[in-house]
């Protein structure tokens, strides 16, 4: 006996017309950014410790296989993955929803080094270049 899953029809609609956006934030801070996660520097900015001087798209996608950047694309579709299964979760079998749990429970897991990519030379000097903040 074989079951199918069942997708919400918001789901494929969404999908169709999600778009993904590459973009570059330029600012400067009065504090050292680099120990600081991305909401904690932009809080600090609406504070007043700092300003944005350019926000960029620089590229517009509507699909994400035309996501040039593999890591980037890879992680969209993981997401798009975990929100299927989250709306179909009574749908699993009983082993894979443990599987699941475990999974989800693992504490101080790896996080591999899919990170963005650093900016070339040209743009970066040296001495900024070993301080460059990876985001996962």
């Amino acid at each position: 006996m074989s079951e199918t899953l069942k997708v919400l029809p918001g789901d494929q609609s969404s999908k169709q017309t999600a778009k993904y956006f590459s973009f570059q934030i330029k600012g400067w801070t009065n504090f050292d950014p680099m120990d600081k996660t991305l909401g904690k520097i932009s809080e600090r900015i609406e504070n007043g410790d700092g300003f944005l001087t350019l926000v960029e798209t620089l590229k517009v996608e509507t699909d994400i296989a035309a996501i040039d950047d593999e890591d980037v694309r890879e992680c969209f579709e993981n997401l798009h993955a975990a929100k299927r299964l989250i709306q179909n979760a009574n749908e699993l079998p009983a082993k894979v929803k443990e599987e699941l749990r475990a999974a989800l429970q693992i504490e101080g897991e790896i996080v591999s080094n899919k990170n963005l990519k650093i900016a070339p030379e040209s743009v970066v000097d040296n001495e900024s270049l070993s301080r460059i903040k990876r985001w996962p």
